[in-house]
Order: C-alpha cells, then sequence, then structure tokens
C-alpha cells in the first residue's frame, strides 16, 4: 500500500485476498460461531463465485421479465367517442368553453396560443402566491415574433371556465359563480356535500 500521492496497480486476485483478510478479522465480531461464514480462501472464492453466479442469474431474470412485458400483447385502444370528432369547440366533460379541447384546429375568430416558454413557466417560481397570482399555468398569450420576449405579448381573454390565477386585492372576496342550469343539472344534493 502506497502512502503518498502515486497511485499503485494491484492486482484483483490481491484486492479479492485483502477483502477476505478484511471479513476474516472482522467474523470474530460480527458472527463469531457461525458455521456458514467462509473459513479458508478456496472456501471464499467459492462463495465469491457463487453470489456472482446468483447476481448474474438475478439480471437474466429480470431481462427476461422486461422482454416479456414488452412482447405481451395488449388490449386494443379506443378512442374516446368513438372516434368521433366534435366540432364545435366546446370541452367534452361539461360542453364549456375552454382551451382545453380535443381539436387542434384553430377556433374561428380566435388565434391558437402557443405553448408558453421555459422562462414564462419558471417565471416568479414560488414567489407567484405573493405577487397575488396563485400557482397556476401561465396566462394564454398571442403568438408573436420568436424575438419578442413574453411578457410583451398580450394575454389571450380567458373563458370562464378557464379562469383562474387571477390576482386578488387584500381583502377583496370574488363572487361565487352559480349557473342555474349547471346547478339543476348536477343536483344541489351533491353540491351541499361538496360544500362541507
Amino acid at each position: 500500500m502506497s502512502y503518498t500521492a502515486s497511485k499503485t496497480w494491484v492486482s484483483d486476485e490481491a484486492k479479492e485476498y485483502d477483502l477476505f483478510i478484511k471479513i476474516c478479522d472482522n467474523v470474530p465480531y460480527v458472527a463469531p460461531n457461525s458455521p456458514f461464514v467462509p473459513q479458508t480462501w478456496a472456501e471464499w472464492i467459492d462463495h465469491r463465485l457463487h453470489m456472482k453466479e446468483e447476481a448474474h442469474s438475478e439480471a437474466v431474470r429480470q431481462l427476461e421479465i422486461k422482454e416479456a412485458e414488452k412482447t405481451r400483447t395488449k388490449g386494443a385502444i379506443h378512442p374516446p367517442l368513438e372516434g368521433k370528432e366534435i366540432e364545435d369547440y366546446l370541452s367534452c366533460v361539461l360542453s364549456r368553453e375552454s382551451i382545453w379541447i380535443s381539436s387542434t384546429k384553430d377556433r374561428p375568430g380566435r388565434p391558437q396560443a402557443p405553448w408558453p416558454t421555459y422562462d414564462e413557466l419558471k417565471h416568479e417560481g414560488y414567489h407567484r402566491n405573493k405577487s397575488g397570482y396563485s400557482r397556476f399555468p401561465p396566462l394564454p398569450r398571442v403568438r408573436g415574433n420568436e424575438t419578442v420576449n413574453w411578457k410583451q405579448r398580450a394575454p389571450l381573454a380567458q373563458f370562464p371556465f378557464d379562469q383562474v390565477g387571477r390576482p386578488t386585492l387584500a381583502g377583496e372576496e370574488l363572487p361565487p359563480e352559480t349557473d342555474d342550469i349547471m346547478v339543476s343539472l348536477i343536483g344541489k344534493e351533491l353540491l351541499k356535500e361538496l360544500d362541507s
């Protein structure tokens, strides 16, 4: 063993023998009366070989499991609504105007907002709550030149269903949104349960 900064090459056999000696030195403290601890160099080599074979067979078994999962046939996935395309630009769940629609076509009279940039997503980070904005995705904005900063692009008017993250002034409470038609469809009993 070298105590300088230079490295000394040690063969694999010498490293293994050093490990065996270290284990033998610790056996009286860890398992003094155990008949399972290798006592000789030959038993130690046999034990290490057996452990390597077990690790190899376990790795082969895990690989076979992964390959079997890849080749396993999955059931056919049917498209929602049996593939019917609805072009009314309303959400599929509550039939309300929303940006969360499956259609990728531009809505007439409303440009498609591009996905926010990384800078816009991380803007103000954990301080969004202090600025009056909650932790919601950024507002949809009109398309612009790539050289124009996202702050300079005007936000698109949000649909009532999508309005989140509006800043509230201290002490200001937003009136609850009530829609009598939706209340009648959902049921007052369910709304009372949700409120409690």
